[in-house]
């Protein structure tokens, strides 16, 4: 759980719960006991996690691998991070259409235009 919610589960404030945590680093008791024993079950969570993260890991599981390389190896250079290429080429069509052409005219106007619009190598298929 996380602290909000051990504070709602133990019917005390969240600024109560953050009173006492600060109180325990400190060192004041009987926080810094009950600060110590959160510390401990958290350590003992984490544990458990990264057994469950390292045996999936071992059993082929690449996902568990890198979720374990992005948050515990980030600032080693596996932040989840995006790069996003801003490289953009424009070109701007100006097309002259007759808005009276038949419907066999238009549907080559828009395949010309679709052509246009497609990525190179991709294959328009043509509605006959």
């Amino acid at each position: 759980m996380n602290y909000n919610s051990c504070a709602m589960a133990i019917n005390v404030s969240n600024s109560t719960w953050q009173n006492w945590i600060a109180w325990g680093k400190e060192g004041r008791l009987p926080y810094s006991k009950w600060y110590i024993a959160i510390q401990e079950a958290e350590s003992s969570l984490f544990k458990e996690c990264l057994t469950a993260v390292k045996l999936s890991m071992h059993l082929g599981d690449v996902k568990s691998a890198y979720f374990l390389l992005q948050n515990r190896f980030a600032d080693q250079g596996f932040a989840r991070n995006s790069q996003v290429n801003m490289k953009s080429q424009n070109e701007n069509l100006n097309l002259n259409i007759n808005a009276t052409a038949s419907g066999a005219e238009n549907e080559k106007i828009r395949q010309a235009i679709l052509l246009k619009l497609q990525p190179k190598g991709m294959y328009v298929h043509h509605i006959e």
